[in-house]
């Protein structure tokens, strides 16, 4: 196996290198023979095999010995550590938003809740034990080399670890590392990662944190008060707190910012021309009450009856009886032509009397002056037509017949008038 001269990182225990392996990237870890033991290094490999998790780094094979060294091949994570994106930006290349945070606090969080889940204590959580990939912002735990199992307060290795990131009853030395040490790293990371300012460990308390988070994080600022208790015995697990980490991750990743919409009736037309000066005002519809229209009588087409001459409108009342047929004078008349019968030989002019030596005559009678009624004549609604209609009137109808009978006399009398007295 051919290695890499670049040294990837560098530790106490050995140097980590980069090398292909199996077609992927790998990392190699190179530790000297002496520096651990074979029971040790068992340990490793088998923490390793339990906490399979796409947070928690992967081990590709068992360790090999190879000239006095043991070879560890593990997950290469393209990314960076979280030290570096934390306190070093300007050679990061993450940009460290809200979003890219929750992404990060999760994918920790996760891993850890899974190796206590396992019943596995890290013992060395610090931001330099923690790799973000570039791409995806997955966060990964690495350096499982110190850490153990923890079976009914039993240890399967000796309390080592970083002092930074230790809790109070580690530095008082009143207590041994276990999972409530992790949760109380874990929430010290968090309150870094979201001020990005590096904390005094003996000053992280809960008022310490209220302090910090309180411009940015404020979100897990609840979250990591519970965590970072000073009594182990009141301090939450990492069971407790995943639900709440989950759903403010959630919340954070992908926001749904929900725009409330009032929706105003613009009653004026003024407001709305003010507001869309091309936009005509709504027009209000009005159902108008129905309406009952009267139908009007049909109009008789023009005629030359006595009626229309007479101005006189029919009587429906009035009817016209026929004159039964003469046997004798029904008979067709003969053929040929008609002859001319002028109407003084039908009826002939009457003459004057004379009496006395003197001859009587009728004077014509003045015409009647016809006073106008101001009372209109009764209307009759026959359906949905109203009509005027005249009254019957027996003597006009028999004035108009004798008009019709004496027309084209020479000189037809009046029925009635003053007499008129002629001498000779």
């Amino acid at each position: 196996m051919a290695y890499s001269t670049s040294t990837i990182a560098a530790g106490c225990f050995g140097k980590i290198y980069k090398e292909q392996y199996n077609g992927t990237w790998a990392a190699i870890k190179k530790v000297p023979q002496h520096f651990i033991r074979r029971h040790d290094l068992e340990r490793e490999c088998e923490i390793y095999k339990k906490s399979v998790h796409p947070n928690i780094v992967k081990l590709l094979k068992n360790p090999t010995l190879e000239n006095s060294k043991w070879i560890i091949t593990m997950e290469f994570i393209f990314g960076e550590d979280l030290e570096t994106a934390i306190f070093k930006s300007q050679k990061s290349k993450i940009q460290l938003n809200p979003s890219v945070k929750a992404t990060i606090i999760t994918g920790m969080c996760e891993g850890l809740f899974h190796l206590h889940s396992k019943e596995i204590v890290h013992q060395d959580l610090k931001p330099d034990n923690i790799m973000v990939e570039h791409d995806t912002y997955r966060a990964v735990i690495i350096d499982m080399g110190l850490a153990k199992f923890n079976r009914n307060g039993l240890s399967s290795a000796a309390d080592m670890g970083n002092e930074a990131y230790s809790p109070p009853e580690v530095l008082q030395r009143i207590g041994h590392r276990n999972q409530g040490s992790d949760v109380w790293a874990m929430g010290k990371i968090i309150a870094e990662l979201c001020a990005r300012v590096r904390l005094h460990t003996p000053s992280v308390c809960p008022e310490k944190i209220k302090e910090t988070l309180r411009h940015q994080g404020q979100q897990y600022c609840n979250i990591v008060c519970k965590m970072v208790q000073t009594d182990p015995r009141q301090r939450a697990t990492m069971a407790e707190v995943m639900p709440e980490i989950r759903r403010t991750g959630a919340n954070d990743s992908n926001p749904k910012v929900q725009q409330r919409v009032d929706i105003q009736t613009p009653s004026p037309i003024i407001e709305v021309k003010d507001k869309l000066p091309h936009a005509r005002a709504p027009v209000q519809r009005v159902r108008r009450p129905e309406v009952k229209t009267l139908r009007r009588a049909p109009v008789r087409p023009p005629s030359t009856s006595i009626w229309e001459r007479g101005a006189l409108a029919p009587n429906p009342e009035f009817k016209i009886t026929p004159i039964p047929e003469d046997p004798v004078h029904s008979s067709p008349p003969p053929p040929g032509p008609v002859p001319h019968v002028a109407a003084k030989d039908i009826f002939p002019q009457p003459q004057a009397p004379v009496q006395n030596g003197r001859r009587w005559e009728l004077a014509a009678t003045p015409k009647p002056e016809v006073k106008k009624s101001q009372t209109p004549p009764p209307k009759v609604d026959h359906g949905k037509a109203v009509v005027p209609v005249a009254e019957p009137i027996e003597d006009a109808m028999k004035k108009l017949l004798y008009i019709e009978a004496t027309k084209g006399l020479p000189c037809p009398l009046p029925q009635t008038g003053n007499v008129r007295i002629h001498r000779k």
